[in-house]
């Protein structure tokens, strides 16, 4: 066919067939091939490089490459285009990591909770076995309705409803089994459906799917509904990043046309059926046992998970298409589970706080405690919560991707290679560091960031106004390949990739904005409330950043309060806790539901505090240092 070019990917040799004038991003995205970006196909972030070994390529600007990276074939992969058959090699650094390459997942909240709530185990989908009696002259009811009489007596207090195609296939079936069936069955509010009718007895196997879609990273759990066990675990990168860091950068992708739409829908949904996979393979089960799956996501990734209209979430006045999902057929959007699967979504609350925040807010307790609590998720945005069973009231900061390795020269996501913590010492600023799987130094996790600027501040080679000293840096000061100051971490002859690790002043001012929105966003929503960190029972932080964060070093810099420690705790995944709890039982995701209508939303944007605060907070730790009195003290006699 004129105009189609052959494209070999190495060194996976993976070949895709595209139309000539078809960017080498999409073409690699069509082939499974996941390439590393940031800005979304702009052109800007210089990540997603790649070598053309042979053929022609056009477009794409130059400014990113040296003379000799342009003489050995190097184009950016959103900006050069196929214009005939091509070998493109992919360097490593140009990889979005797919697999199992994924740092350490953190911990999932102790969801033990639900007992202190009574929570019986009542998943969503149950399977009921039943041995039906024959009809006969003196009780010739039909079919569908002697099924619905025995699922009374199993189910009561209940109306039932069945589709179509299980109502057509229940005669035969009951007669070919003798009436010894098994009854599947889907929570949807006051009704419960017959999702299916199978032969025998297959009670013996009854999964689900819990899932947390992140910006960044899906996580899944493979659950046993009969006794509410989690055989597993699986986590992998979001494909979507592709398209774009945050979640603006992939819904403008998404607005281009419905071909760009399904780009967003199919990355997602193509991450869920591999870690399905993974799961099975590894758990010798069937992916028809798999009965449902419950999802939890900010609201952004649910519209794109579920391939809505996503653009009028980035135009004030914010409002999405839905924010209350019904149930649908897991395979209507392509998730490849049993055929009659049920994909369950937990509900959101506005266009920038989605169900992973209703999740959390119920799962860590706080929407049902006494004591009034903070919930502050660290992630592309900074979700804050706070409240108590009698008011919740949530707000929403745009962080960006600085503490997931975005937006920062040589930061990267958490996975094998990247610095994850680090220590200076001495005059001459040693360095000790560890690197997520023990590996060569690729570049800075955003939980490193946190420990450097800690370090650069302590030792002096950082100032509160978060200017980098080139004197006090000494050796370790200089210039980077981009013009900027720079404070060496990692020579390129100790890195993975050859490349000297990093922080420049823009990667500095970059966090500073960033830990600066969030803190804002806490300060503001206490204030509304007329409250301080004083009144808060606990400060709970969320995300699998918070989890590994070092508390002292985040609070040096004023990300986070600085309050008593034994009144700051980490919660680990509870978005996914959450999820889980509404997988087994049908309380707990009526009762979530609830939470989401609880929910205040308060608009930061509109405050006329939270700019004065935004400002404020830019600083190290903050202008008003008495906020942080055990910082000040650290460091009295530098200044302070």
């Amino acid at each position: 066919m004129p105009g189609i070019c052959n494209i070999m990917f190495q060194p996976d040799d993976t070949i895709v067939a595209v139309r000539a004038g078809t960017t080498l991003l999409d073409a690699a995205s069509r082939a499974g091939v996941a390439l590393n970006g940031l800005c979304g196909g702009e052109g800007l972030c210089g990540r997603c490089r790649v070598r053309i070994c042979r053929g022609e390529v056009t477009g794409g600007s130059t400014e990113l490459f040296t003379r000799e990276e342009i003489q050995a074939g190097y184009v950016l992969a959103c900006e050069g285009r196929v214009e005939s058959d091509l070998l493109v090699e992919v360097p490593s650094e140009a990889r979005l990591v797919r697999d199992g390459a994924v740092g350490e997942v953190p911990p999932l909240l102790d969801v033990s909770g639900a007992a202190r709530r009574q929570l019986a185990l009542e998943p969503l989908v149950r399977k009921t076995y039943l041995a039906l009696a024959p009809p006969t002259l003196d009780n010739n009811v039909s079919d569908l309705q002697r099924l619905e009489q025995a699922l009374a007596r199993a189910i009561p207090s209940r109306e039932f409803q069945m589709g179509l195609r299980p109502t057509r296939l229940l005669p035969r079936g009951l007669r070919k089994t003798e009436g010894k069936v098994t009854a599947v069955t889907g929570f949807r509010g006051p009704l419960t459906e017959i999702i299916d009718v199978q032969g025998g007895d297959t009670t013996r196997s009854n999964l689900c799917i819990a899932a947390d879609i992140g910006t960044t990273t899906v996580v899944c759990h493979l659950v046993d509904c009969r006794d509410g066990q989690t055989l597993g675990q699986a986590a992998r990168y979001n494909s979507q990043a592709a398209y774009g860091a945050d979640v603006i950068r992939r819904i403008l992708h998404a607005s281009e046309g419905p071909e760009k739409e399904a780009d967003l829908q199919k990355a997602i949904a193509g991450d869920l059926n591999e870690l399905v996979r993974e799961l099975i393979a590894r758990y010798h089960v069937d992916a028809q046992d798999i009965s449902f799956i419950t999802a939890a996501g900010n609201t952004a990734m649910l519209h794109l998970l579920l391939g809505l209209p996503a653009e009028n979430l980035r135009k004030e006045p914010y409002v999405g298409a839905a924010y209350r999902l019904p149930p649908f057929r897991a395979a209507e959007i392509g998730l490849q589970i049993n055929r009659r699967g049920v994909l369950y979504c937990l509900p959101c609350v506005a266009g920038v706080i989605g169900a992973d925040i209703v999740a959390g807010a119920y799962a860590s307790g706080l929407s049902e405690g006494d004591e009034v609590r903070m919930l502050i998720d660290i992630g592309t945005n900074g979700e804050v919560v706070i409240g108590n069973r009698d008011f919740l009231v949530c707000a929403s900061a745009s962080a960006g991707p600085a503490f997931e390795g975005g937006e920062c020269r040589c930061g990267m996501r958490a996975t094998r290679g990247a610095i994850d913590h680090l220590r200076l010492a001495g005059a001459d600023h040693l360095l000790s560091y560890s690197t997520i799987g023990s590996t060569a130094p690729a570049g800075l996790a955003g939980t490193a960031y946190v420990d450097l600027l800690a370090e650069m501040l302590r030792v002096g080679v950082l100032d509160r106004t978060g200017k980098i000293d080139r004197n006090a840096a000494g050796k370790r000061g200089g210039e980077a390949e981009c013009g900027e100051l720079e404070y060496l971490v990692i020579p390129a002859e100790q890195a993975a990739y050859e490349k000297e690790i990093g922080i420049t002043q823009g990667d500095v001012n970059s966090i500073l904005r960033a830990k600066g929105a969030i803190y804002a966003a806490a300060r503001v929503l206490l204030r509304a409330l007329s409250l301080s960190f004083d009144d808060l029972a606990e400060i709970l932080v969320a995300g699998a950043f918070g989890n590994f964060l070092v508390l002292p070093n985040a609070v040096s810099i004023g990300l986070l309060p600085d309050v008593p420690m034994p009144r700051m705790r980490f919660v680990g995944n509870a978005s996914l806790a959450g999820t889980k709890l509404a997988a087994l039982n049908q309380r707990a995701y009526e009762d979530m539901r609830r939470v989401a209508d609880r929910l205040t939303y308060f608009e930061l944007s509109t405050d006329p505090h939270f700019m004065d605060e935004f400002v404020a907070a830019c600083f190290f730790p903050h202008t008003n240092v008495e906020l942080f009195p055990s910082v000040a003290a650290g460091f009295s006699g530098k200044g302070w």
